[in-house]
């Protein structure tokens, strides 16, 4: 398994955007792009036979390392997979119930624990930060710091010191570590909520700031702004994030962008959206800062090493594109956990493989997930 992980951190690491289909979109106003650390390895990941060897690899690496996914494998109907899709999704609820790793981890991330009831919190054991690195750093680096000679980072999400296992709080402290960030400061805290003081000085510091905002502190901000304007400086871009988790009315996203642009001067163009999630070391992003389309006309999209399809959410069986239902994921990333995830999210993708998201699956779990769930959970209720 540590062979397959220092070649995913390779691969990813050489990842910058090509083949895609805003791989143009790297410069602005004669700015320089902000270029990843190595030639472009991971393009051949888009050849779904390439992906396929790869997950395939992976898949028996997995098998021989992470007793918990054998376990399940094993007493999941089906022979041997001959292809990534054949291979059994784990529901994203298991990471709740059991650690689901290929040896000792190197992290442990966990959840907010607001949907799942009870108080009970999902856990992702992470076996390479390395690997969760390189497959957010290429990521971030071409959605939101294209076209930036130089950056500085105000994080409206709490600092990694602060929330040691937040997945989302490490990968701002990536973001912050960046050689092109000037600087960084940290706006939101889990006790106080927004510092306006800290907003203030990055708007005030010179040069482009990227702001890194969950929806739920930028409604708090802006709330607590009321009718004052913070202007940020010219090239400014913002990257928003999840969902209220329960803590507030959800406000429609064309609205929480459209107060972003009156009271911080960041144009909806640069404000970006990113689906991630803790089970999950990849995420996807809906455009490029800067030349971000009209939000009814933005898809999301991951990198090459993740496939997502919709499933029926009753049957699990797949849909084809432009069909609603249940998101699976496939994230090569998570090799060193599991890469299959069923998730609880509603959407469907596109015939080029980007995603529409279209919220979460309301009122009791769909059937499909149920039955996943039940699924994985009677493989060890049995004695092996």
């Amino acid at each position: 398994m540590r062979v397959i992980l220092d070649e995913l951190s390779a691969v990813f690491g050489g990842w910058d955007g090509s083949g895609r289909d805003d791989a143009g979109a790297g410069r602005e106003g004669g700015g320089r792009v902000v270029r990843g650390a190595e030639p472009c390895r991971a393009a051949p990941l888009a050849s779904d036979a390439a992906f396929n060897e790869l997950a395939m690899r992976i898949h028996e690496a997995q098998r021989a390392t992470n007793p918990v996914l054998r376990r399940f494998w094993d007493a999941s109907p089906g022979g041997k997979p001959a292809d990534w899709r054949e291979i059994p999704a784990v529901p994203a609820t298991a990471f709740r119930d059991i650690a689901i790793v290929a040896g000792t981890p190197e992290r442990v991330f966990r959840t907010s624990g607001t949907t799942g009831g009870g108080g009970r919190r999902g856990e992702h054991h992470v076996l390479s930060l390395d690997v969760y690195r390189a497959a957010a750093r290429a990521n971030y680096r071409h959605h939101l710091m294209r076209g930036a000679e130089s950056l500085r980072v105000l994080s409206l999400v709490p600092g990694p010191r602060e929330v040691p296992d937040s997945s989302l709080s490490a990968m701002a402290g990536f973001m912050a570590a960046e050689p092109g960030v000037g600087s960084a400061a940290w706006g939101f805290h889990e006790r106080d909520g927004v510092d306006i003081a800290a907003v203030r000085a990055a708007a005030a510091g010179g040069g482009p700031v990227l702001v890194l905002a969950t929806a739920f502190s930028l409604v708090h901000l802006l709330d607590a702004l009321g009718d004052e304007r913070i202007p940020f400086p010219d090239g400014s871009r913002m990257m928003e994030t999840g969902g209220f988790k329960g803590r507030a009315a959800e406000v429609d996203r064309d609205t929480l962008y459209g107060r972003a642009e009156h009271a911080l001067g960041i144009p909806r163009s640069r404000i970006v959206n990113e689906y991630g999630m803790t089970e999950l070391l990849s995420q996807a992003y809906d455009g490029v800062a800067g030349t971000a389309p009209a939000l009814r006309e933005r898809l999301h999209r991951f990198p090459p090493w993740v496939r997502t399809r919709a499933l029926d959410p009753a049957t699990l069986a797949p849909l084809p594109p432009g069909t609603p239902g249940l998101l699976a994921h496939f994230d090569l990333a998570n090799a060193g956990s599991a890469c299959h995830i069923l998730t609880e999210d509603f959407g469907h993708t596109t015939p080029d493989g980007r995603l529409r998201l279209l919220g979460r699956v309301p009122g009791a779990p769909p059937r499909g997930c149920s039955m996943a769930a039940e699924s994985f959970l009677r493989a060890f209720r049995t004695t092996p």
